[in-house]
């Protein structure tokens, strides 16, 4: 996850990326200490649009369209149309969850694999 996001963070189609295991994260020192070096396999970005994160979505071959989370694939999810649909906008950013955003859960696959799906799903 931390390669993923460092790759993404470079990524000129991504505008943030919400990984505390980056040391731009505004909480990366106190994840540090809390895990023990170790920040999970979840990560956030933020694409500029509702459409461009539908459209990153749907490119995807490697990383699969579901929901949940901690499974040993990679998947990615639309929070503001799934698990926030019943939010109104302003509770939803309050969560940090907004139209452009795309949750990612990442799996076992090879990191390289997955820069390279990212990568072009992003049109990059």
């Amino acid at each position: 996850a931390k390669t993923l996001a460092e790759f993404l963070s470079t990524h000129k189609a991504v505008s943030v990326v919400n990984y505390p295991g980056l040391e731009a994260h505004p909480d990366h020192e106190v994840a540090k200490v809390q895990y023990n070096g170790k920040y999970s396999g979840i990560l956030t970005i933020r694409v500029g649009s509702k459409d461009k994160a539908y459209q990153t979505i749907d490119r995807f071959k490697v990383a699969k369209n579901v929901p949940n989370i901690g499974d040993a694939k990679t998947l990615v999810v639309h929070p503001m149309s799934t698990i926030y649909r019943e939010f109104s906008e302003t509770e939803a950013a309050e969560a940090g969850v907004f139209d452009d955003l795309i949750r990612v859960s990442v799996g076992l696959e090879n990191v390289k694999d997955l820069i390279q799906d990212f990568d072009q799903a992003l049109g990059g």
